[in-house]
């Protein structure tokens, strides 16, 4: 294996070195210079060396999870599948967050934000659309592209100026992604909509997105919290990282059920943060709603922080957030990714779940949250709250769109079964 070694950026600035040697151990250092925020909460900003079991975790979080999208990116640049340092020197220009990883030959165009960009029409957006839904050995991204996503399902990212979509080219920031759902579940792309506006008209931060048509393709585009643009136009990074990667768990093991993060492991690390009794309540209210909607995919690589210098970290706006009750098999044994106070079954998480979830039997935990505000009797009320509030928000959410393709059939399917579930939860607390 050639031993190389890549330059990380955050925001735009030099923050360290990433190391492969050549039997395939990698590492990291940051730059004696650098003084912004840490790559990751697993490495704080300090002068010693992280090694791979750190490392390797938070790599595998700047790429695709499917491992077919992996080698399909492998294949375009002829180089190793498994190795993720290999894949981001191709790709790491753009990824999650404000992290650009570059060979050093490239820093200097990175840094002085060489960018290109070439505009796509609506043909050539459906085109894409269609390709990631029906080739699945394909890679997702353009010949020219450098952008990194994580997560399974099939994506894009682009960049909006003017009402027009471009394709990135060099260090251009990507400012949404493009989604079409996942195969074989029924308009799922416009279940997240819905979902996502739900969360949003009961006072949740969410990730703001539209559910838009290009010819006959419809798609989920979300536009990227981890991107600001300024009053001139110019779109600035913000630094961010999944749950899995501040968790040091590779993205294999991201469900509670495989060994990844539990909500006790989020809790415990979200308490440490300087914003610590805000960010604990976001998380319960993002975890309750989770639950109330019967979304089994909400597992720490769903959940996100944005994070600045000195451990300020926040928890990021809901995202990859869709209901699993829209869907019959899933309604008959409905799990969910990440368990409340030891509960998984959707339509079984009741008072004595959720007291539990809030420390009840666990002093050193009950202790934590008290002192953040998070006790049981505000996590019972919370989630009453939430189940009082995310019915009528649904069928607001679905008025908003009443017409458009899909709606009234998604509606019938959706609406019921999440008030349902709703009603049920509230006669258990």
């Amino acid at each position: 294996m050639r031993e190389q070694t890549l330059h990380v950026l955050i925001a735009g600035t030099l923050a360290g070195y990433l190391h492969q040697d050549g039997h395939g151990v990698v590492s990291f250092a940051y730059d004696d210079a650098y003084q912004g925020p840490p790559l990751s909460l697993s490495m704080p900003v300090t002068n010693r060396i992280y090694r791979d079991a750190v490392v390797l975790p938070y790599l595998l979080g700047l790429l695709p999870d499917s491992e077919r999208q992996r080698r399909a990116i492998a294949r375009q640049y002829d180089v190793s599948a498994g190795n993720p340092v290999a894949l981001l020197a191709r790709i790491g220009l753009d990824c999650p967050g404000a992290v650009q990883v570059c060979p050093p030959e490239l820093t200097d165009g990175a840094l002085a934000r060489a960018a290109d960009y070439r505009e796509l029409d609506e043909h050539e957006v459906a085109v894409r659309l269609k390709s990631i839904r029906d080739e699945e050995d394909s890679s997702w991204m353009g010949l020219e592209e450098r952008w990194s996503l994580g997560g399974n399902q099939g994506k894009f990212a682009l960049a909006r100026k003017d009402g027009r979509w471009y394709e990135c080219h060099g260090s251009a920031p990507t400012t949404h992604i493009f989604k079409n759902g996942i195969a074989g579940l029924r308009l799922e792309a416009l279940n997240e909509f819905m979902c996502l506006r739900c969360a949003e008209l009961c006072g949740i931060a969410a990730a703001r997105v539209e559910h838009l048509s290009f010819e006959d393709e419809p798609a989920l585009v979300v536009e990227r919290f981890d991107r600001l643009r300024a009053a001139n136009g110019v779109v600035a990074r913000l630094h961010q990282e999944d749950l899995c990667q501040a968790l040091s768990c590779p993205p294999e093991r991201k469900y509670t059920a495989d060994g990844g993060p539990a909500a006790r492991d989020i809790l415990e690390l979200l308490a440490t943060t300087r914003h610590a009794s805000s960010n604990l309540l976001l998380f319960t209210q993002q975890l309750f709603f989770n639950c109330l909607i019967g979304a089994p995919d909400a597992h720490a690589k769903n959940y996100s922080l944005l994070l600045g210098a000195d451990n300020n970290a926040i928890l990021a706006p809901m995202y990859d957030v869709a209901s699993g009750l829209a869907y019959e098999r899933f309604r008959r044994r409905g799990r969910l990714a990440m368990s409340i106070g030891g509960e998984n079954r959707v339509g079984r998480v009741g008072s004595g779940a959720v007291e539990r979830y809030a420390g009840a039997h666990d002093l050193t935990l009950s202790k934590r949250l008290d002192a953040c505000g998070i006790t049981a009797k505000a996590c019972v009320d919370l989630m009453a709250d939430l189940a009082q509030r995310i019915p009528p928000a649904l069928e607001l959410a679905f008025s908003q769109r009443q017409g458009a393709p899909g709606s009234d059939e998604l509606r019938e399917r959706l609406l019921p079964a999440i008030a349902e579930n709703c009603r049920i939860t509230l006669a258990l607390l």
